[in-house]
């Protein structure tokens, strides 16, 4: 059954720094058995234009595991990118999304959607 599907990421992104969903998206990511994200980036600029998306967990709050990389290095050299994957569970009480662009002068327009399904 679909529990949610909720805009959890929708951000200019600069740099090759990872970049974390806000935290108020946390409890609702944890909340799902098997997650699908679609991410959109609608403008890229930079030497290297890539993104990384990942699925991060925690069952404490104190700190979030990578868990599963979503999506791995795909190119947003001729915007729109539109990519997506799946997380499958036992996922943690927590979860979060961090983007990665592919190099320091990168800027990427981001937005992730997630779908959220009971087991």
């Amino acid at each position: 059954m679909r529990l949610f599907t909720t805009l959890v990421f929708d951000q200019i992104v600069r740099g090759a720094a990872e970049v974390a969903s806000p935290p108020e998206f946390n409890e609702l990511l944890g909340k799902a058995y098997e997650i699908y994200y679609e991410v959109e980036v609608e403008e890229s600029s930079g030497t290297t234009q890539s993104i990384t998306v990942k699925h991060k967990m925690s069952n404490s709050g104190k700190g979030f595991l990578n868990h599963v990389t979503v999506i791995n290095a795909a190119s947003t050299a001729a915007p729109p990118y539109r990519g997506g994957g799946a997380v499958t569970g036992p996922l943690g009480r927590l979860g979060q999304v961090g983007v990665t662009l592919g190099h320091a002068d990168a800027v990427s327009r981001v937005r992730i959607w997630a779908t959220g399904w009971s087991r």
